[in-house]
């Protein structure tokens, strides 16, 4: 007998799930035209009837003995078609509630008048046997009343599975996951053996893991989707252009990567909106819709009650502490990447106040990368991205915060005043995908992954996570307000007329485009005068520009106390032009050497002296790959620059005289200066052990604006909070300050020697970069281009 013909034959039980009177009644009359008069029906509540439970008429039908065939059934209400596809408007929500679930009668409407937007879900069927089997090898309960609530829970994931196909892989959507993680065999066993190691009575551990999967579960639903996409796009349709630009060409890479294997989206994260755009962007895109991993202090009513229902998981901020919390929210990725669904993170772990991106945070990454080691999962793909805005509302804070105000603290209030804030005229939103990567293609085989080393595995997360992090940088575009910011930061230290302005953003954009880096249509049009006056427009309008018309021409600059707000679009794309700021220096370096013998050398000690200064601001490429890079660089200008670099000094002078754009100020100097200021205050505090905490960075702040008035910094965005951490970190690492925080006057006195050369170097950089933009603007001048 055929496996068709054996089900034939098998007695059938429709567990039908119901809301209603209506519902019950269309499975009635589909029963009657599809199903034989043998056929069992059950009818369960759904959702009201708790899902741990189940009915005595479906109990008592499971202990008969007998094999038969259960058929999940349910009923699928479809919104109202709009341009082509179901769409669920505001209005529906208030007028009918739920449009996927309807108020009673709603239904009888519906079900009476259009009919093609009811369908009756029929879910995978399984065995009796089959299930029983399952439920054996997952549990260690052999009672029968709990076999009856697996059953129940199956059928409710097989109609889960009908539903998202129904709706597409924009609502597949985790169910039970709660339920299914704590009957799970696994998850029993290693809470066991946790609670041992831990020394804690088995009880309290169970106490503890029930509420953090109580607080890790999202509840979402297709309504919770339909509403987050709606504040989603009301929110951020109040500043920007309705539409988001996105990368079709990047949505099918992103689709093939996806296909069939559970997902990891990773974006940047500049805005409070990011949230809400990527989920806009995924669902126009036709992409899985992603469970989205956030810090717990956005639960605040009534976001936190909106976005769990939108898939929104919220962590806690330090876990340090709670053994149990780790390994529940381990258990929790690890049974999320098993089952298939998408998850998304930002691997900065919380929103850049810089601009530039944030060193990245293992820790998340490490769950899921152990999950694949594991075997709960035959690959995961990792997908960079990057959500860029034209201009930001949020900069200005940023910039408060980068100085010392204190961040301000989200709840109801801060909502409302955020959501008023959003209203303005701010350009558009790109979003970006990298290119992906797969564990499988990056750590090998399972069993490979499983043969690392303890430090092995740890090296190979941290490149990993660092890959990532270039990758959603590579992606990010260039915008014009990023150009001109950057622009106007360095500005050769004086205003610029428009024409002059408009000569440097040349050079920057046929740069950008000589180098295929990606590029907005805004940053293009600042080849034509309209597109620069349109941008320039805007920053005055942002408080970030001055204009000075009243003379014999407009000349434009940074406003007084904008610059850390103007750093920070200029620290959104200032990596695509690091390299070229590194060759500068090291060019100036070869320059300034008598010896042209040793030209060459300096040249390459001065470009990875930079490297290792700016590590733990920037992602660099390993060495070889960076010196591959700087050397294309320089092949742009002359194929032979080596050779001229040993020849002599003029002849380096003149491959520096042809770099454009002029970038090193810009984009490296109040790194350096920022670092210098560090040092300088490490070493004034040495009588006392060093503590990095909020009275440490007070006095870097207050030192770099004493000599920011003293002219012995130049740049006011170098006074940043944010870039002294960064600095510490680096005198650490150079072992200025040791394990217990006290300072090594040697190493302390050697940093501080480095640095002050290296500003000498850009202070040379700067005069001959002056010279050569004045010169190139006069002869553009006498030529009338």
């Amino acid at each position: 007998m055929s496996a068709a013909e054996t089900e034939k034959s098998q007695p059938r039980i429709l567990i039908a799930q119901t809301r209603g009177k209506t519902e019950r009644k269309i499975i009635e009359d589909w029963y009657r035209k599809h199903e034989a008069p043998t056929c069992e029906i059950i009818y369960i509540d759904y959702p009201k009837l708790d899902t741990s439970r189940a009915t005595p008429q479906l109990r008592k039908r499971l202990a008969q003995g007998d094999n038969p065939l259960l058929c999940p059934l349910r009923i699928a209400w479809q919104p109202k078609s709009r341009n082509g596809k179901p769409q669920v408007y505001l209005r529906d929500i208030i007028t009918l509630g739920d449009p996927r679930s309807p108020r009673e009668y709603a239904k009888i409407l519906i079900a009476k008048y259009q009919v093609e937007r009811v369908k009756v879900l029929e879910g995978e069927p399984a065995t009796l046997t089959e299930l029983r089997a399952i439920w054996q090898s997952q549990s260690s309960n052999n009672v029968e009343r709990e076999f009856a609530r697996f059953v129940v829970r199956r059928a409710t994931l097989a109609l889960e599975r009908a539903t998202s196909q129904h709706l597409g892989p924009q609502y597949k959507m985790p169910k039970l996951v709660r339920e299914e993680i704590r009957s799970s065999n696994r998850f029993k066993e290693g809470l066991r053996q946790l609670a041992e190691q831990k020394q804690l009575p088995i009880e309290q551990a169970e106490l503890l893991a029930d509420k953090a999967l109580k607080e890790l579960a999202s509840g979402f639903t297709p309504m919770g989707l339909d509403i987050n996409l709606i504040m989603g796009r009301i929110l951020y349709r109040r500043g920007y252009v309705e539409q988001l630009d996105i990368d079709c060409q990047q949505i099918e890479t992103v689709r093939a990567a996806v296909n069939g294997k559970s997902a990891i989206i990773l974006p940047s994260h500049r805005s409070n909106m990011d949230v809400g755009v990527m989920s806009v962007a995924l669902h126009e895109a036709d992409l899985p819709r992603t469970s989205t991993l956030g810090g717990i202090n956005m639960s605040f009513w009534p976001m936190g009650y909106i976005m769990r229902r939108s898939g929104v998981i919220f962590i806690r901020r330090d876990i340090r502490s709670d053994p149990v919390y780790r390994w529940v929210l381990k258990e929790y990725l690890g049974y999320m990447v098993e089952k298939r669904f998408s998850l998304q993170w930002y691997i900065e772990g919380t929103r850049s106040r810089t601009g530039k991106s944030l060193p990245p945070k293992l820790g998340l990454l490490k769950y899921v990368v152990d999950a694949y080691r594991d075997g709960r999962c035959d690959d995961i793909a990792l997908i960079p991205a990057s959500t860029t805005y034209d201009q930001l509302n949020e900069v200005k804070g940023y910039a408060g915060e980068a100085m010392g105000i204190a961040k301000k603290k989200e709840d109801l209030k801060w909502m409302i005043n955020y959501f008023k804030s959003a209203h303005g005229r701010f350009g558009r939103i790109y979003v970006r995908f990298g290119q992906p990567l797969s564990l499988s293609s990056y750590f090998g085989s399972q069993k490979e992954a499983c043969q690392l080393s303890d430090s092995e595995y740890q090296l190979a997360l941290q490149k990993l996570a660092f890959e990532i992090s270039w990758r959603i940088n590579q992606a990010t575009p260039i915008t014009a307000i990023s150009l001109i910011t950057m622009t106007a930061l360095s500005a050769f230290r004086q205003a610029l007329s428009f024409e002059q302005l408009k000569m440097a953003l040349r050079e920057f954009v046929h740069y950008t485009e000589l180098n295929s880096a990606p590029m907005t249509a805004s940053a293009k049009r600042l080849l034509c005068d309209e597109g620069i006056q349109d941008e320039l427009d805007a920053l005055i309008n942002q408080g970030l520009i001055h204009a000075e018309t009243e003379g014999p021409e407009s000349v434009y600059t940074i406003n007084r106390d904008a610059h850390v707000a103007a750093s920070y679009y200029r620290n959104w794309v200032i990596h695509h032009f690091l390299d070229s700021a590194i060759a500068e220096l090291a060019l100036t370096a070869a320059a300034s050497k008598k010896d042209s013998n040793q030209a060459v050398t300096v040249f390459w000690d001065t470009a990875y002296q930079l490297r290792d200064l700016l590590k733990f601001d920037f992602f660099f490429l390993e060495k070889n790959q960076f010196r591959k890079s700087l050397t294309n660089r320089l092949h742009l200008i002359n194929d032979n620059w080596e050779h001229a670099i040993s020849e002599n000094s003029t002849s380096t002078a003149t491959l520096l005289d042809a770099m454009k754009p002029i970038t090193a100020d810009s984009v490296v100097r109040s790194f350096l200066e920022s670092y210098w200021v560090v040092a300088n205050c490490l070493q004034l505090k040495s009588d006392k052990p060093i503590i990095a905490d909020h009275s440490f960075f007070s006095f870097c702040a207050g030192a770099a604006r004493q000599y920011l008035l003293q002219k012995r910094i130049i740049h006011s965005e170098a006074a940043s909070i944010h870039l002294f951490k960064t600095g510490l970190q680096l005198a650490e690492n150079r072992g200025v300050i040791s394990d217990d925080g006290v300072y090594q006057a040697s190493q302390g006195h050697a940093f501080i020697n480095e640095l002050e050369l290296l500003l000498q170097l850009s202070d040379l950089r700067f005069e001959s970069a002056r010279r050569t933009f004045n010169y190139r603007f006069f002869n553009r001048a006498q030529h009338n281009d």
